[in-house]
């Protein structure tokens, strides 16, 4: 898995590609963690991502607890697969994990939040 950042207006877009599995999602979380002295807001676009399994979404959901505005950052995930919006679904986790289907609806929703 590769994860690239780009740093385009106020928000860092992190793009996850191959499969969303414990080992990627510690980059994941090292890298938001590294942007968050830089930035609050951050888009994680799982267009690319082919495989979630529990560990990587455990972690995911742990760096979204971090990541709080009351804990001084945002992040919304854009461009998920059916088959991953599916398990988050299965498993309740729309409650914590904030999906739009492109990059220029999630910058909107910062936005809108405020």
């Amino acid at each position: 898995m590769r994860v690239n950042g780009n740093h385009k207006s106020n928000v860092s877009v992190l793009t996850c590609n191959g499969d969303l599995n414990a080992v990627s999602m510690v980059n994941v979380k090292n890298r938001l963690a590294r942007y968050m002295t830089q930035r609050r807001r951050f888009i994680l676009d799982l267009s690319k991502a082919k495989h979630f399994d529990f560990a990587g979404i455990g972690i995911l959901i742990e760096r979204l607890q971090k990541m709080h505005p009351k804990q001084g950052g945002e992040l919304r995930v854009i461009n998920v697969r059916p088959e991953i919006s599916e398990t988050f679904n299965r498993l309740g986790l729309q409650r914590f994990i904030v999906t739009f289907s492109s990059k220029s609806e999630a910058i909107q929703s910062f936005s809108s939040a405020h």
